[in-house]
């Protein structure tokens, strides 16, 4: 669907329209800048063949995007399993909307809006030879709404009432009520074949799923070392545009450490880095034979804060693997709305309390790490909501440094150094913690040193915990951290309660924190439910204001996103913010 094309049939499409076109208006001009290079430049023509070598910093944690929480895992699957539009966000290269790529024409709404029937293209075809069909589409949506999968997203799609097939081409997706995100709910994630049907999903976890997953992208997975590397082949079955992919095989290699990463590329080992830090001089100089690409910053680093007292946690887990074992009860998660319950009962002794919250975030040098770690090139956002998007609310501001203030926070919560150690204290206990960063992520792990300092001006002990990457969500998981350093990406849908919300507690979810404050919770599963577009962004700019509140997090900065290519990569101008190898069937490598 092109942006602003989409078929009048309903007043609820007309204003989903709407918001796309101003979406797109908010993010005008291209925001590209490159640095030395030559992949855009005019040359040779395009030839077939070739490896490109992809270094990424984790192991992806599955090959199924519906069990994986790594951008490495999606940015695999969207190589090697079809969807049925692309998402591109405001100021990228391209006009920010849906792109079709299964979908053929443009949707048509019926019944008042609630039903979206869509043609899909009758080319598409599975690498085991199967034709993609509107069965793959139904199957999928069963996969993602089925507890014994357990997908930590299928909340998104609560409004799907059921997805029916016309024909082998025509899907029809019959939703409970009208709404304007309906096409954006439908749209995520990846389709997956119904060949897999054979397959229990309550024990998905356990398959090879480099061997099991056929393809319909351009690629298919040729084989997967743990720890190493994924290789990806042409996909003889692939169905896009005559002569491409280009490139025979796409290597994805783990190299956990920044420095590393950027030391093999610049050797010629890798061909592609995402997510460069700005402060790299080394890749700017002349005669690299490495290009810059920047793009707009959908994402956001965040210092996050534990609400939940680890020891309570660890008893309830404790208790919980009782019962399960008593009922002969093999998958033992976590329950939502205990953990949320449990937060509330049994606050973290330092980080459940909202003053302290907003003391860190005071007695923290955002700025600084902006000027220090972006080079300049970024930006400390108030909130998770990032602007342009229509749901944020322009008049809220990042809160200052003010180390004055948060001494005086500390001391309303009852924090003081009361035995001349230099460290404060309460109740007997110092007030000291450790925060965990992903050992591979120089840039975090910088970023938590001066953290550390400038907690320390306050009397606050802070020791660094270096986490494996391949291990840090578990540790998070299993509340195994008091404070943590990460970084969330951010799409066109503005939905917190994927992150911060009671229903995210549990196993599975993604608030860590088990941050969960009843109004903020009350908003956030409003402005899902509100179909208005004046009316839901109020709700979610009244979220923002309790967010900015509490602090659940600490926002360290926004930054601009870099994608280091070298020159023999040619084509790589497709590339998109959330996604650094969009386009890559058409890249080709120069001899």
């Amino acid at each position: 669907m092109a942006q602003g094309r989409m078929r009048a049939g309903s007043g609820q499409a007309v204003a989903w329209a709407a918001a796309l076109v101003a979406l797109a208006a908010a993010g005008c001009g291209d925001g590209r800048e490159r640095g030395g290079g030559a992949n855009g430049a005019a040359g040779p023509a395009p030839v077939a063949g070739g490896t490109l070598v992809v270094g990424i910093k984790a192991d992806p944690d599955s090959l199924n995007p519906y069990l994986a929480r790594q951008s490495e895992s999606l940015l695999i699957a969207s190589r090697v399993l079809p969807r049925l539009w692309r998402e591109v966000l405001p100021g990228d290269a391209e006009p920010a909307g849906l792109k079709p790529e299964l979908v053929a024409g443009e949707p048509r709404f019926e019944d008042g809006g609630k039903t979206v029937r869509l043609e899909l293209r009758g080319d598409a075809a599975w690498s085991d030879g199967a034709p993609v069909t509107c069965e793959d589409v139904r199957f999928t949506w069963q996969a993602q709404v089925d507890p014994a999968l357990g997908w930590r997203a299928a909340s998104i799609k609560r409004h799907i009432a059921s997805i029916e097939c016309a024909d082998a081409r025509t899907v029809v997706a019959r939703f409970d009520r009208a709404y304007p995100g309906m096409l954006v709910d439908l749209n995520d994630l990846h389709i997956l074949p119904r060949s897999l049907a054979t397959l229990p999903r309550d024990g998905w976890r356990q398959v090879d799923w480099a061997v099991q997953l056929p393809a319909a992208g351009p690629y298919r997975i040729e084989r997967a070392a743990a720890g190493q590397e994924v290789v990806l082949a042409r996909n003889p079955s692939y169905r896009g545009e005559a002569g491409l992919p280009r490139l025979d095989r796409i290597v994805f290699r783990v190299v956990p450490d920044t420095t590393a990463r950027l030391t093999q590329l610049l050797a010629g080992d890798l061909d592609l880095v995402d997510g460069v830090p700005a402060t790299n001089a080394a890749l700017r100089a002349a005669g690299t034979g490495i290009a810059l690409v920047t793009r707009p910053g959908w994402g956001y680093t965040y210092l996050g804060w534990m609400d939940l007292d680890p020891a309570a946690y660890r008893a309830y887990r404790a208790g919980r693997e009782a019962a399960c074992r008593a009922a002969k009860q093999e998958n033992c998660p976590d329950e939502a709305a205990a953990v949320a319950r449990l937060a509330a009962e049994r606050p973290h002794p330092l980080f459940g309390d909202r003053r302290v919250r907003q003391a860190m975030t005071m007695a923290i040098d955002r700025p600084a790490l902006v000027d220090t770690l972006l080079a300049g090139q970024g930006e400390v956002p108030a909130s998770p909501i990032l602007a342009p998007l229509p749901e944020h609310d322009a008049s809220l501001a990042a809160a200052p440094r003010d180390p004055a203030r948060a001494r005086a926070l500390l001391a309303e919560a009852g924090f003081a150094d009361r035995d001349g150690d230099g460290t404060l204290d309460r109740n007997g206990r110092p007030f000291a913690f450790e925060l965990a960063v992903q050992a591979g992520n120089a840039q975090r792990r910088d970023a938590a040193v001066l953290v550390q300092r400038d907690l320390a001006a306050l009397g606050i002990a802070v020791t660094i915990r270096p986490v494996e990457d391949s291990a840090f969500f578990a540790t998070l998981g299993a509340r195994g951290a008091d404070a943590w350093i990460g970084r969330w990406s951010v799409p066109g849908r503005v939905d917190m309660v994927e992150l911060l919300h009671g229903e995210a507690c549990g196993t599975g979810g993604l608030n860590f924190g088990a941050w969960s404050e009843p109004e903020a919770d009350r908003l956030a599963l409003a402005a899902r439910e509100e179909s208005d577009p004046d009316r839901r962004a109020a709700l979610w700019r009244a979220w923002e204001r309790i967010f900015v509140a509490e602090q659940p997090y600490s926002l360290l900065f926004r930054e601009a996103r870099l994608t280091a290519v070298r020159d023999r990569v040619r084509g790589a101008e497709s590339l998109l913010a959330n996604d650094p190898l969009n386009g890559v069937e058409g890249w080709w490598l120069a001899p």
